[in-house]
């Protein structure tokens, strides 16, 4: 799954979204021993108050205008989940949609490097009440940490060193096609590969990468982890994650915690995760990746059975 947003020109400003994700089932026939199962994309509109103001979707679904109006914060994967039925809970749709609340997140990134790029005090682009807002929200913004210490001295908030993001071109079904990344747009991708065995196990390793697209054409990371599980039947087992590339060197202490996912069902992963991963105990963004294994859910069945 891929999803591009931007460019945000100002903390109030429209945004653009389009998302992609495709189901891919892969055969013991060799490299090309591989089906499309399922496919979707989203070309979405927010405008300056993160309202989603237009939504077309492939495949076409009637419930998606229930969405518009929805605010790209607070509310809307509980609006979305509202809306969709359930016999649609875990398509690939839904995921693509689920995940713009956090894109619309990480957008603020690309337009703070744009403000100072331009010359803007750092101090001025943090609004008055964001540390009432994100203090403990995340192990990266706990109370001490570089994140809010930065901003209680108005230094305004830290923008990190970004590596290159690698090429990913070893497999061509790996992705799906992407354009270059334009500058100050940002893209969120995600994969998730699942192996199921004889004896009802299976296994799912996956990663999620942001990142920001340079002036030179280059994309460089903002956010990175991976996760590997596993299980029996429909329950976890075991999981674990690796932090890659993270802003604040309070971040990857969130790994710590997800061992206290195990024993949770795949397909209320969606529910579990927020529940159970709070805090400076989390990560926003780790926990969106750990939301998406519910997703597999289906897949693993579909294993199972094809």
């Amino acid at each position: 799954m891929s999803i591009d947003i931007g460019p945000r020109r100002g903390f109030s400003a429209a945004l653009d979204m389009t998302g992609r994700a495709r189901d891919l089932a892969t055969g013991h026939g060799g490299p090309d021993d591989v089906a499309v199962v399922a496919e979707a994309s989203v070309t979405a509109g927010f405008d300056t108050a993160r309202n989603l103001v237009s939504l077309e979707t492939t495949p076409a679904a009637a419930w998606v205008d229930g969405l518009i109006g929805a605010r790209a914060g607070g509310g809307f994967r509980r609006h979305l989940a509202a809306v969709v039925p359930g016999a649609e809970a875990g398509s690939l749709l839904r995921q693509v949609l689920d995940d713009m609340p956090a894109a619309a997140l990480i957008s603020g990134y690309a337009w703070m490097r744009l403000a100072r790029r331009e010359g803007h005090d750092p101090a001025g682009l943090v609004p008055s009440e964001m540390l009432t807002r994100m203090s403990d929200l995340c192990s990266g913004w706990r109370t001490g940490g570089q994140a809010v210490a930065s901003i209680e001295t108005s230094h305004g908030m830290p923008i990190q060193d970004c590596p290159p993001a690698p090429v990913d071109d070893g497999d061509p079904w790996a992705w799906h096609a992407t354009a270059a990344l334009d500058r100050d747009w940002m893209r969120r991708r995600r994969c998730l590969d699942v192996t199921v065995d004889d004896a009802g196990g299976f296994s799912i390793w996956a990663m999620f990468r942001d990142t920001v697209g340079e002036e030179d054409g280059a994309e460089v990371v903002l956010h990175e982890y991976a996760v590997t599980a596993s299980g029996t039947g429909s329950v976890l087992s075991a999981v674990s994650a690796e932090p890659r590339v993270l802003p604040f060197p309070e971040c990857p202490a969130a790994a710590a915690a997800v061992g206290d996912l195990v024993g949770c069902e795949l397909a209320e992963l969606s529910t579990s995760v927020p529940e159970i991963l709070t805090g400076i105990r989390s990560c926003t963004h780790l926990n969106d990746l750990l939301r998406a294994l519910g997703g597999v859910a289906d897949l693993v069945t579909g294993a199972r059975m094809g």
